[in-house]
């Protein structure tokens, strides 16, 4: 990769953060922007600007084009590098503002469904500083929803893990607005990596529309699935056995843990989460069963039924134990997928309400497809040697 070379403007660093416009922060994206499109150009075309004898396989330069490029920093003025065939194309433009170019589709949407422009453009300034008109939205839709569409249909292969997930946002529907769960799935490829495997988008969180969901990736070619990892939603977890036959269930810890505090007076609720997590965080199961014992024998007589409650879900909780230790920490909880999905929530927070599925499925697609491109080529777990 060639490398990145950039000034800082003079005087940035007095309003990076104090300036509340945020002109600051905008000029420095500006400047490692222009830095990441020029080391790209120098790569393109095998030597920098003006130098001379230096063979170009890739073609010749030919001067700059400005570019205005709209980002969550503010407005972008920037100097492209062209080639002589036209050969040259930043690749940041078309992965940085796939998410920005489907919530500038979503805010067009509501134009169209006639919300009002003050809430449209107010809608559009929060997420990216831009105003957007009705009439630019076709545009935007033919560049992102080809692309959107072969990524969510792309053959599968072999994952051993499976990180599954749903969050639900408010809809319209008509003349009625209705809560609608968008789920989706995350998977460990034999790599060690992480690939976001695809999405559905559904009235609401049934075992039918997990159903749907896995039948989908099996018709696209997932198999080898040794472990799922979720809540402890009931139509979720009956989904996963009869999709995925022989396959462990691990259900979330996270989620369980807040759960399971509950179940006792406030008062011992710090004491009975260490004991409950002394189970959980056990090296293996033999030391798991040793530490519900004493958790047993803590508690049984102050608070029977919180003891109860554990033992009626260890099963679940420890099914991590039957893989090796050092992938229990990363597979014992959905905290990988519920980071992704606060950011799905920032950008569902600005909305509101939407418009209809397809906008909102759109936006979050996109959302994800950046993810999955922010992973590749990253190892998340260590599966060399591993059965």
């Amino acid at each position: 990769m060639a490398e990145m070379k950039f000034e800082v403007p003079e005087g940035i660093g007095e309003g990076l953060f104090s300036e509340p416009s945020g002109e600051g922060f905008r000029v420095l994206v500006e400047a490692v922007t222009q830095a990441l499109i020029n080391a790209q150009a120098e790569a393109h075309f095998g030597a920098q600007w003006n130098a001379k004898g230096v063979p170009r396989p890739n073609g010749y330069r030919n001067g700059y084009k400005p570019r205005d490029f709209q980002s969550v920093a503010g407005a972008l003025e920037l100097e492209v590098p062209q080639a002589r065939d036209g050969s040259f194309r930043p690749a940041l433009f078309d992965r940085w503002q796939r998410s920005e170019r489907a919530m500038l589709a979503a805010c067009g949407q509501m134009v169209l469904a006639g919300v009002s422009n003050r809430k449209v453009c107010k809608l559009a300034e929060e997420a990216f500083g831009a105003r957007v008109s009705a009439s630019t939205v076709s545009n935007l839709m033919k560049d992102l929803e080809p692309a959107l569409e072969a990524f969510r249909k792309r053959p599968l292969e072999t994952f051993r893990y499976l990180l599954v997930d749903a969050r639900f946002d408010k809809v319209r529907e008509g003349d009625s607005v209705s809560s609608r769960a968008f789920l989706w799935a995350t998977g460990v490829n034999d790599q060690g990596e992480r690939e976001v495997l695809g999405w559905l988008d559904w009235r609401g969180e049934t075992k039918v529309s997990w159903e749907t969901l896995f039948g989908d990736l099996i018709t696209r070619g997932l198999k080898g699935v040794q472990l799922v990892v979720s809540d402890a939603h009931a139509g979720l977890v009956k989904a996963a056995e009869e999709a995925f036959p022989g396959a462990g269930w691990q259900e979330c810890q996270a989620h369980f843990l807040r759960r399971a505090v509950e179940q006792v007076k406030t008062v011992d609720q710090k004491a009975f989460r260490a004991d409950v997590r002394a189970v959980l965080h056990a090296p293996d199961r033999e030391r798991a069963m040793d530490e519900m014992k004493l958790l047993r024998d803590r508690w049984v007589k102050k608070a029977p039924k919180a003891v109860e409650y554990v033992e009626e879900h260890l099963d679940s909780l420890l099914a991590v134990m039957a893989f090796p230790e050092s992938h229990h920490k990363r597979l014992r909880t959905t905290n990988m997928v519920e980071r992704v999905n606060q950011e799905l929530k920032r950008k569902g927070r600005l909305v509101r309400t939407w418009p209809n599925a397809a906008s909102r499925e759109r936006v979050y697609g996109a959302l994800l497809m950046e993810q999955h491109e922010n992973w590749a080529g990253i190892t998340w777990l260590k599966l060399e040697g591993v059965s």
